[in-house]
């Protein structure tokens, strides 16, 4: 990390950090959601596309993941 992005970083508050956070878990939430939703229009149909599937399992796998990250994250900022 170069001086000028250090510095960038130290002026971003805690309450910027967590807000910035948040919004991140929300949009991945929703892309997990909408995951959600591609699986059961799927199963609705008489032959549902296993590719669909296999993607939107996928993006759910990763949303999980990257939700956990991103609220360790979170609890770690509070405790600053």
């Amino acid at each position: 990390m170069t001086e000028t992005s250090q510095q960038l970083v130290a002026t971003v508050s805690k309450e910027d950090k967590l807000n910035l956070v948040e919004a991140r878990i929300r949009d991945i939430k929703i892309d997990k959601f909408s995951a959600e939703l591609s699986i059961l229009e799927q199963n609705a149909l008489e032959e549902p596309e296993e590719s669909v599937i296999a993607s939107a399992n996928k993006i759910i796998t990763r949303a999980i993941a990257q939700i956990t990250a991103l609220e360790a994250q979170y609890n770690s900022i509070q405790a600053e």
